[in-house]
């Protein structure tokens, strides 16, 4: 990245909305029960290890040209360098990973209400009256913060699975239709049915807005994402609150009165005796990290039929308990987008010290 980088994060959003249009489809009997068609994912990472914040972008080797095109055309002066995967830099099983006297804590978190309900978006993170009319507010600045402040040792992980929602109109959509009719014809349950009267209300400015969300999000692309997260430290110094409390505080800051973040706890790196299947704890608990570990290197995304979900469980870890949230475009981007030089953490990122240009298309051979 550049010493400045002064787009924010609707270059992001930008080229996500482009990045929609890579989806694949699957058309018949022979490419979706035969062929085993999926849609294809991309997967967004935030790396955290050495006191050092780095961004990743996973994605098909088909798609190479294209996407690099595209996220050029939205960040002109980022460069992109192919690298190996970071996961390397770890064990490659939680066994082994326990051997060097190092634990984990891992979670995966979801949008507890309605899909159609949006999170807030970078729009409502920038001053659009006052003084500050057009400032910038970077909300990625809370998570570099925190990877900032980590120990040597200490490594965070965050993943954002994300593939193109390609069938909304059969997920989602009517579920938003069913609240936006819901709003635009309030009822006053206080008054309505004692006598078989029905009293009709003024919407109030909240119900306003949420229609104003509910309608922009329809007409957006959309991705079917899941967010994992792990933190791996030595045990001397091992703090699950820097994941459990501090990123995901993060996520917490695009919360509104409709749309909240909550842990899977199904899924979370956690077991008590008082919890659901209630016998062996600490099996449970190994099993657990086990699993989530394993999940994360392979960038597992959840089987959609219950075959599939059988196949990936175990005795006591089922694989069913997996959580999809919908994103929008601006969304996605918001979570996840080139941080801007608002950002205070400039010293925890590489950053390009001279503008690099491609040598002129008229040299001689």
């Amino acid at each position: 990245m550049p010493r400045e980088v002064l787009k924010g994060a609707k270059a992001m959003d930008q080229f996500l909305t482009s990045l929609h249009g890579l989806l694949n489809l699957r058309w018949g009997v022979k490419e979706t029960w035969f062929d085993g068609e999926i849609t294809r994912w991309f997967c967004f990472e935030i790396v955290g290890s050495k006191q050092m914040t780095r961004l990743f972008v996973r994605y098909p080797a088909t798609f190479k040209h294209m996407f690099t095109s595209m996220f050029f055309a939205a960040y002109p002066e980022v460069e992109l360098v192919e690298c190996e995967d970071y996961i390397h830099e770890l064990p490659p099983t939680y066994a082994e990973l326990n051997a060097r006297d190092m634990e984990l804590y891992g979670l995966e978190i979801y949008t507890k209400n309605a899909s159609a309900y949006p999170i807030q978006t970078y729009v409502e993170h920038e001053k659009l009256v006052g003084d500050e009319k057009g400032r910038i507010i970077d909300p990625i600045a809370n998570v570099l913060e925190v990877i900032g402040k980590l120990k040597e040792e200490e490594t965070i992980w965050i993943q954002l699975l994300a593939s193109p929602d390609v069938i909304p109109d059969w997920t989602w959509k009517p579920e938003a239709e069913k609240i936006l009719d819901k709003f635009e014809n309030p009822v006053d349950e206080a008054h309505s049915g004692s006598a078989g009267q029905i009293r009709f209300r003024f919407r109030t400015p909240g119900e306003d807005e949420a229609i104003q969300k509910i309608d922009d999000k329809r007409s957006k692309p959309c991705f079917e994402t899941v967010i994992r997260m792990l933190y791996v430290a030595p045990r001397n110094i091992f703090n699950h609150q820097t994941l459990y409390r501090g990123i995901f505080g993060f996520f917490q800051q695009f919360k509104n009165e409709h749309q909240i973040f909550k842990k899977n706890f199904h899924t979370r790196t956690k077991s008590e005796w008082f919890m659901f299947p209630f016998g062996f704890p600490s099996v449970r608990l190994r099993m657990k990290r086990m699993k989530l570990y394993d999940e994360y290197r392979r960038r597992f995304v959840p089987e959609e039929t219950l075959f599939g979900k059988l196949m990936n469980s175990h005795l006591l870890q089922w694989c069913i308990y997996h959580h999809v949230s919908i994103f929008g475009a601006d969304e996605l981007a918001t979570l996840f987008h080139i941080p801007t030089n608002v950002v205070l953490t400039q010293s925890s990122m590489d950053r390009v010290e001279s503008k690099r240009l491609p040598s002129p298309t008229n040299l001689p051979a």
